[in-house]
């Protein structure tokens, strides 16, 4: 069994003055979906002044290796009338900022004294000479991996060099270089980045990308099937179709993008905590269950935004528009977000523009798309905005590329700006964390707030979280368990910490 220090685990609960959870009963029952079971009431969508107009920009590009790249690519979103910069800090398991975790990214290892986050804040808020403040959210690659051949010598030691147990497996038994969410240590270790990140930098965002396995036929970790076992009284390697062991893995990311609001909203509660969803394939027909991201890459975000886990989405529906179909699902997905929309009031909607997939003009009425139904837009990247831009033909890269003025002249005239998680401020959150009286986390363990309908599940860490909570009070139901009949005081606008005496 691979766990990481219980402390680590555990601080962002220390500094919320809580204390554990202690249990006496492990038990095991059959696997249903991972969400919360309520309907949150409806309210009145507000027209807003803001929108979030933003752009990736990844440590493979220009943008974030130095002073000067960060003051252009400043300087290039405020002259297109854009708000955020979603910037890169961690990739394949290493880092844009100093981390006690994970070592340094390649790309700048040999700037001991540069600090690309910090510089990119700093620069960012700077209105000295009458520029606009823009939002900086801070953008995490969490399950991918890769080998880290680059960082076998660094210190930190990399996770392939210390943990090499923690890679995925494929149905055959291959060992894959990403990351298994089904690892308990896994998400530990990943929530320590995201909490040390938020901790020493006072970003406007954290942002999660590769929030999914990759492939259906990956997942078959040993301890993650271990846990499988445990949790569903199967024994033998699940075949890939099946859909217990895949609604396992899709619980697996459910509980860890759970377990990040929780961290993020519980040190800052006016961070907006935003995920990076997959648009593969075709918009939802009649359910999201119908679509390539929930049955390929185990990620149901439709739910997470239904159920308050997430601030906001960034649809990353890349769609070339000269393709007839891909421009038919780009618009049909658009669509499906416009919807969600209406049943989320507050949280932010957006798509992705993949610049690097479409020629100039093609991107620019993708942007027309997202705008005429007043949904936000992030673009694809930085470094490689266009299609003319990534192949070298006739457009340039980075600060250079024609699109920033013909955003600001055709797209965005005038600035707006960013939104803010305001739908929390009338809503509660309570958390907390199983542990039998050894200390160990309790994995698979129902909760529910009596008289509510309100259930959930602890995850690997033995953590468990409602959101989206009318204030009030709270009466725990956990059969067997000392936590049974506590009430929790939930008030709005905070996470609300389960204690046990």
């Amino acid at each position: 069994m691979i766990f990481l220090p219980i402390l680590s685990r555990l601080s962002i609960v220390q500094k919320a003055a809580t204390i554990l959870i202690l249990g006496l009963l492990h038990f095991a029952c059959s696997k249903k979906e991972e969400v919360q079971v309520h309907v949150e009431p409806e309210l009145p969508i507000i027209e807003a002044e803001t929108e979030i107009r933003a752009v990736w920009v990844s440590v493979l590009g220009e943008g974030l290796k130095s002073r000067a790249e960060i003051e252009d690519l400043v300087a290039v979103v405020r002259k297109a009338n854009l708000n955020t910069i979603v910037a890169q800090v961690q990739r394949e398991g290493a880092t844009m900022f100093p981390s006690s975790f994970q070592p340094r990214h390649a790309s700048i290892a040999k700037q001991s004294g540069f600090d690309p986050l910090a510089t990119l804040l700093e620069v960012a808020r700077d209105t000295s000479e009458g520029g606009k403040a823009l939002k900086v959210h801070a953008w995490f690659n969490v399950f991918r991996l890769g080998e880290q051949k680059a960082y076998l010598k660094s210190s930190p030691p990399p996770i392939a060099k210390t943990h090499p147990e923690w890679y995925t497996r494929d149905h055959a038994g291959k060992v894959q270089h990403e990351l298994d969410p089904g690892v308990p240590a896994v998400q530990d270790h990943l929530i320590a980045v995201i909490e040390e990140c938020i901790q020493n930098y006072d970003v406007d965002g954290i942002n999660l990308d590769y929030i999914r396995y990759f492939g259906e036929d990956r997942g078959y970790n040993p301890w993650a099937m271990k846990r499988f076992f445990e949790q569903t009284s199967i024994q033998g390697r699940p075949e890939i179709e099946d859909k217990i062991w895949s609604q396992f893995k899709r619980d697996q990311v459910n509980h860890f993008v759970r377990r990040c609001a929780i961290t993020v909203w519980s040190i800052r509660p006016t961070t907006t905590f935003s995920v990076n969803a997959v648009g593969w394939g075709s918009a939802p027909r009649k359910d999201f269950s119908d679509t390539q991201p929930y049955y390929e890459a185990m990620q149901n975000w439709a739910e997470w935004i239904k159920q308050g886990w997430v601030d906001a989405v960034l649809q990353m529906s890349y769609k070339r528009e000269w393709e007839p179909d891909q421009k038919k699902q780009f618009r049909n997905w658009a669509d499906y977000t416009q919807k969600l929309a209406t049943q989320s009031s507050g949280r932010v909607q957006a798509m992705g523009i993949g610049g690097y997939f479409n020629p100039l003009n093609d991107a620019l009425n993708q942007y027309r798309e997202a705008t005429r139904r007043h949904l936000g837009t992030s673009l694809f990247a930085y470094d490689r905005p266009t299609k003319e831009a990534t192949e070298g033909k006739g457009d340039k890269q980075g600060p250079e590329s024609k699109i920033w003025d013909l955003l600001r002249k055709e797209i965005y005239p005038e600035p707006m700006p960013a939104p803010t998680p305001d739908w929390r401020e009338h809503l509660s959150m309570i958390a907390g964390y199983l542990l039998d009286d050894t200390g160990t986390p309790m994995d698979h363990i129902e909760v529910s707030l009596e008289n509510t309908g309100y259930s959930a599940y602890t995850d690997g860490a033995g953590f468990v979280a409602f959101s989206g909570l009318p204030p009030g009070t709270y009466r725990i139901s956990c059969p067997d368990h000392s936590i049974g009949g506590s009430e929790v005081e939930a008030r709005a606008g905070e996470v609300t910490w389960i204690t046990q005496e």
